[in-house]
């Protein structure tokens, strides 16, 4: 652009060369000179001259603008910071049932696809993916649940998995655990976590065939720096781990291995960095006196022998929280709200040696309104960008919703902050998830309502949910997010992830897709894929509840 703006040959003679008038052009020129042509060349003129007035207005412009012009140009590049990422997304999938496991009588409108919820994503060095899912407790038997011997009422405990005609939902008594080694295209199960048919009763929990014979509920995922994949389910009173090597194919631990925490766990949040360090952030749901420095509702947990051995009783009194470790590197982060508040901030808390040490909270944030169940959500590239985003509901939970993100370009130590909420948005914005490519390609996703979608607006019946994503490069305060639905059906319709029913309008009941779901970027920064889920059809055991169902999403980078 320099050296458009330093040319100066189209000045006053060019400017000139427009009020000349026709028929003293014609004369200027041959007489066998072909009229037509003439004309051509006129209008061939004129168009020049049309580029020539662009660019001095240009000129004239950045002189006036400086950097500002230059950003406006810049930006058309995705190189640039602050630009837009377009996103090309494929078909969504469903994550599978093992065809021993199908049971077409079980009360499943789609009884091939596993039921789940909650889901967790992984994704290692090479691309493979892990995804982990929440069971449902009560698609367990016959009469959706083992009876409880004191009242009689459906338990929340399972009792059976994989057995013909038992109206069960799962292919194992572990929470689901699917692999891709294909970048998305087909999943299936991890080494030793085939099909565990059998019940409770008949002692099948753990009789160490397999890893998925461990009782669990919901889980996480985590991967190292040398490709070493960790997947942690929780059980309440304490939690399993197993360890598993190339893309999920090899299996390198015992058989439902205790992590020996203290105390009972709700949502188990598992990272890892390095060669075998991982970091475990547990919830015990209320503050409980640890045997170190005081009283907290999260516990931290860190292993250096890849889960083999943790260490105990490191407390972190706030909110609901997550963890981001540098995945070759020192740094780790911990987002969390500052208390159980419905109004407060977001803050960080940051160790550089592994998880060793921790320094003290930063505040990184507002929160105008505590959302049901939202989780600040950290993530880090490991070149020193870091990023926390969190759902804000200033207008109560079926008000307008809002988006806020923080970044860090220097390990946290200085903080931008700003609200990403579409400027036209009304509606809500819940569960954001951020996922940082190495060179900074920023990706927000959310389970949306926008109130605009029926006649009447509002939290009301009918209301739809969507998958939504946006994708920036390196973006900085007040950088534009623009969101867009992400999944679509193969007739080009939006994919309804849930649809408002009146019983949820009367009851303001906004938790039909639960609690969270994650995203991914792949290695090379091209490419990323979503786990979420997707309501379909009436649960055969639960009241004004919907089956649920894992599925996963790839887009491509439009680099």
């Amino acid at each position: 652009m320099t050296g458009m703006c330093s040319r100066r040959s189209v000045s006053a003679d060019v400017f000139e060369a427009e009020l000349i008038p026709d028929e003293v052009l014609e004369a200027w020129v041959d007489d066998d000179f072909d009229v037509n042509e003439r004309r051509e060349r006129r209008q061939l003129d004129f168009a020049l001259v049309s580029t020539g007035v662009v660019v001095v207005v240009f000129c004239v412009l950045s002189a006036i603008w400086g950097v500002a012009g230059h950003s406006m140009i810049a930006n058309y590049s995705t190189e640039a910071p602050g630009s837009t990422i377009n996103i090309e997304w494929g078909e969504s999938v469903f994550m599978p049932r093992d065809p021993d496991c199908i049971d077409a009588q079980n009360g499943q409108d789609l009884p091939e696809y596993g039921i789940g919820y909650e889901p967790s994503l992984a994704i290692d060095g090479h691309g493979n993916m892990f995804i982990t899912a929440h069971k449902d407790l009560r698609w367990s038997s016959p009469d959706g649940g083992l009876a409880n011997p004191l009242s009689g009422e459906p338990h929340i405990y399972p009792d059976g998995a994989c057995l013909s005609d038992y109206m069960t939902s799962w292919d194992y008594f572990a929470s689901w655990f699917w692999i891709t080694n294909d970048n998305g295209t087909t999943w299936t199960r991890a080494a030793n976590f085939e099909e565990t048919p059998g019940t409770i009763l008949e002692g099948q929990v753990t009789n160490g065939a397999s890893g998925s014979a461990c009782l669990g509920d919901e889980g996480d995922i985590a991967v190292d720096a040398v490709n070493r994949i960790y997947y942690l389910d929780t059980y309440l009173e304490d939690n399993w781990i197993h360890v598993f090597s190339d893309g999920g194919n090899t299996f390198e631990s015992n058989f439902c291995d205790r992590q020996s925490s203290m105390a009972a766990d709700d949502r188990p949040w598992i990272q890892a960095q390095n060669n075998g360090i991982v970091h475990y952030l547990g919830n015990s749901g209320v503050s409980i006196q640890d045997c170190e420095n005081g009283p907290a509702r999260y516990w931290y947990y860190r292993s250096d022998d890849g889960g083999q051995s943790w260490s105990q009783c490191f407390s972190m009194p706030g909110g609901w929280s997550t963890i981001a470790p540098e995945r070759s590197g020192d740094y780790v982060f911990v987002a969390q709200e500052n208390q159980d508040t419905a109004t407060g901030h977001v803050q960080v808390r940051i160790s550089s040696d592994t998880g060793l040490n921790w320094g003290d909270p930063i505040n990184v944030g507002p929160r105008d309104g505590n959302p049901p169940e939202g989780y600040p959500l950290v993530e880090t590239n490991g070149n020193g960008t870091v990023a926390v985003v969190w759902a804000d509901c200033p207008n109560g939970k079926i008000g307008a919703w809002e988006i806020r993100l923080a970044m860090s370009y220097d390990r946290g130590e200085t903080w931008e902050t700003w609200n990403i909420t579409p400027d036209d948005w009304e509606g809500i914005t819940m569960y954001p998830f951020v996922s940082i490519s190495e060179d900074n390609i920023t990706a927000v996703s959310f389970y949306g309502i926008p109130y605009d979608n029926t006649a009447e607006g509002g939290y009301v019946a009918g209301q739809e949910w969507y998958l939504y994503t946006a994708a920036v490069r390196e973006p900085h305060a007040n950088d534009t997010f623009n969101f867009e639905i992400a999944a679509y059906n193969p007739d080009g319709t939006p994919e309804v992830l849930h649809t408002v029913t009146q019983y949820e309008e009367d009851a303001e009941d906004v938790h039909a897709l639960h609690d969270f779901f994650e995203t991914v970027i792949s290695p090379d920064g091209t490419w990323m894929g979503i786990a979420y889920q997707q309501n379909i059809g009436e649960h055969p055991f639960e009241d004004n509840e919907e089956q649920r169902y894992i599925k996963f999403i790839r887009g491509d980078f439009d680099l």
